[in-house]
């Protein structure tokens, strides 16, 4: 898709030509180019203006109603958007098959769109009392980080290792790629740090995110035992984990 196609929205969302100039790197003549050339015959019409019966009121609240609804797609993802709070990620849950760099494109599309910007509105309204940043997606990100998967950007085959294609993966876990004589290495956002952080601020985590973290004790404690699991680096930070929860867990008790 072109970039005069993609710029359509944004002029019809009442972005300036400036603002529509820096977000697609061209010059603001190149954008009223683009209204001349392409927009023009698009370009709505203004309609007569005339008296509205109640029955017209009716058929007008009726249609406004009909289009804020969103389809099934775009209702999961606000909800991803809620949960993640990356609208491209937001997007792949929705698209699994799609490209990174193309869903990076349409979930910004998507984010322009009234609907959504007011489902994400009314459902952060209720859920967090109009508070527009929760503090459960700063801990999702830190979760994200320190507990990402190599496997999820590499490929271990024959004693082989490739990289994934960057189209299919989260690219803001990833701090470093790099090319050497010994072949290709892929460098994670600091685990250690996320852990760290996430020792600090284990109040701030919901339930569901309380129970990972009781998940991955449990499988420590399984390696401890002897038993069969996944493989999994005990650096002390289970036992830290621990004592933050026992301060933070009695604190709620005695509110």
């Amino acid at each position: 898709m072109e970039k005069y196609e993609l710029a359509y929205d944004d002029y019809l969302s009442g972005m300036k030509y400036k603002e529509i100039a820096a977000k697609y790197g061209v010059t603001v003549s190149a954008v009223k180019s683009w209204k001349s050339r392409y927009w023009k015959d698009k370009k709505l019409q203004p309609k007569k203006k005339k008296v509205a019966t109640k029955k017209d009121a009716k058929k007008i609240a009726k249609k406004i109603a009909d289009e804020s609804k969103l389809d099934d797609e775009r209702q999961l993802f606000c909800i991803y958007y809620l949960k993640y709070h990356n609208q491209v990620k937001a997007y792949m849950k929705v698209k699994p098959n799609s490209k990174y760099s193309s869903a990076a494109v349409m979930a910004s599309r998507w984010m322009h769109e009234p609907g959504i910007q007011e489902k994400i509105k009314r459902l952060k309204a209720e859920l967090y009392v109009e508070a527009l940043l929760d503090p459960h997606d700063i801990v999702q990100k830190y979760i994200d980080i320190a507990f990402a998967d190599i496997t999820d950007y590499a490929k271990f085959s024959g004693g082989s290792v490739s990289l994934k294609n960057s189209d299919y993966v989260d690219g803001s876990i990833v701090q470093e790629v790099t090319q050497g004589k010994h072949g290709v290495s892929i460098k994670l956002n600091d685990r250690m740090k996320a852990l760290d952080w996430l020792t600090k601020h284990l109040n701030m985590a919901n339930d569901e995110q309380k129970a990972k973290i009781e998940l991955i004790k449990a499988q420590i404690g399984k390696l401890n035992a002897g038993e069969e699991a996944e493989t999994f680096e005990n650096d002390g930070f289970i036992e830290a984990l621990d004592n933050s929860a026992k301060e933070d867990w009695s604190e709620d008790e005695e509110e």
